[in-house]
C-alpha cells in the first residue's frame, strides 16, 4: 500500500549543506592543483604551474555528478539559492581570469556566452542575393581569349 508520505526513487547523493561543502572543497582542490604548462626558455622546457579554471564540467566532475543532475539539483527550491552562488563564483573566477590575462579571454567568452556582434553590412537585413543580371562589355580581343578558354560564352558588341 501507498502512503503519501513515502518517497519513491533513489536517494539525492547531495544535501544542500554536503553540496556546498563539496563545491568548497573543489575550490581548494583548484587553488591546490594547477595546470602546469610547457614553456621555453633558455632553450630548456620548463614546466610552469598555472592557475586552473573554476569551471561547471569540473565541479560536477569532483563531486561525481553529470550536468544534468546539476540542473536537476538546481531546478529544486531547496538548492537554488546554492547553486546560485556555485554558477556565481565559477563565472566570476572565469571573467576576472580573462580579464587579468590569466585565462584565454576568447575561450572564456565563448563558454560564458559573451559576445561583441556588430552587423556593419545588412542593418540587420537578410542577404539576398543580386536579381539584376550583371553586364559586362569588354573589347573584341579580350572577348575572344575568353571564348577560345572555353571558361564561358561571351557577346561581343561592336
Amino acid at each position: 500500500m501507498n502512503t503519501p508520505n513515502k518517497r519513491v526513487g533513489r536517494p539525492r547523493a547531495y544535501t544542500p549543506e554536503a553540496l556546498e561543502a563539496k563545491f568548497e572543497e573543489y575550490v581548494e582542490w583548484v587553488k591546490a592543483n594547477p595546470v602546469y604548462i610547457n614553456k621555453v626558455s633558455a632553450g630548456e622546457i620548463i614546466a610552469v604551474p598555472t592557475q586552473r579554471p573554476l569551471t561547471l564540467v569540473g565541479f560536477c566532475q569532483f563531486a561525481k555528478i553529470s550536468r544534468q543532475n546539476f540542473y536537476e539539483y538546481e531546478s529544486r527550491e531547496e538548492f537554488s539559492d546554492l547553486l546560485t552562488h556555485v554558477r556565481v563564483a565559477i563565472e566570476a573566477d572565469q571573467l576576472e581570469g580573462a580579464l587579468c590575462g590569466q585565462y584565454d579571454s576568447g575561450i572564456v567568452a565563448r563558454v560564458l556566452h559573451l559576445a561583441d556582434r556588430q552587423d556593419v553590412t545588412t542593418n540587420g537585413k537578410a542577404i539576398t542575393a543580386a536579381t539584376q543580371p550583371v553586364s559586362v562589355v569588354l573589347d573584341p580581343e579580350a572577348a575572344k581569349i575568353i571564348q577560345s578558354i572555353g571558361k564561358m560564352t561571351v557577346a561581343v558588341k561592336e
